[in-house]
């Protein structure tokens, strides 16, 4: 029977893809540089492909802000100052905290279990934005890779989350989020079960197994009930 429910923060409890091209959006307009659809693709793909050499260690998160629009620039042939844009495009993200459907009431549902936070970030922006939407309450306790000192879905991550949870037991935990590589490598690593939150039903091309896959947020509780 789960006891401890651990979750992912972006596409999980938020809608970071909206706040995300939203904020960049701002950005281009504060900056007057030219946005286009063919500009947010370019962008997606690159910090998608810096984010996947994150986890996988190959980069530190400082690396990461460092190059991703220098990398969006140089493609499109933008003259542009990558760190101011960086800058501004954070300012902006940081205020974006968009509640994903069913997300509040499906927490209330859950006061019988021990809820946790584990995700990849800035812990005092992760925190501001649990606090602006609502959500922060519902947490005992909040584990973001920044203050940890190492990523999802490393060994070293979840071995930090377990010291610090009292009385944890792996047998009785589930981590819920919607990145195979991140989320469900991380319960894979961790000796966790997991759970695969996919709302848009897309294909598995990573070969990374959940225990359990969910389209709607609010069938955790059935799941939960089943187990």
């Amino acid at each position: 029977m789960y006891r401890i429910i651990l979750f992912d923060v972006d596409d999980t409890l938020l809608d970071f893809k909206a706040g995300e091209l939203k904020s960049l959006a701002k950005m281009f307009a504060r900056l007057n540089l030219t946005y286009s659809p063919r500009i947010e693709a370019s962008y997606l793909k690159i910090n998608a492909s810096l984010w996947r050499d994150y986890e996988a260690g190959r980069i530190t998160r400082p690396e990461l802000f460092d190059v991703r629009f220098a990398k969006l620039f140089r493609h499109h042939h933008i003259e542009a100052d990558p760190h101011l844009a960086e800058r501004t495009y954070h300012h902006f993200l940081d205020q974006e905290a968009i509640l994903l459907p069913r997300v509040l009431d499906t927490l209330d549902a859950l006061q019988d279990y021990r809820l946790f936070i584990v995700s990849n970030g800035i812990e005092p922006v992760q925190r501001e934005r649990l606090a602006s939407s609502g959500l922060i309450d519902y947490f005992e306790d909040i584990f973001v890779s920044d203050s940890v000192g190492s990523p999802k879905p490393t060994v070293a991550f979840f071995d930090y989350v377990a010291k610090r949870i009292p009385r944890f037991d792996r047998r009785e935990t589930l981590i819920m989020g919607d990145s195979l590589t991140s989320d469900i490598q991380g319960g894979i690593n961790g000796k966790i079960d997991s759970i695969w939150f996919n709302p848009h039903f897309q294909p598995n091309r990573d070969h990374i197994t959940p225990t359990y896959q969910l389209n709607e947020f609010s069938d955790l509780t059935k799941l939960l009930t089943l187990n």
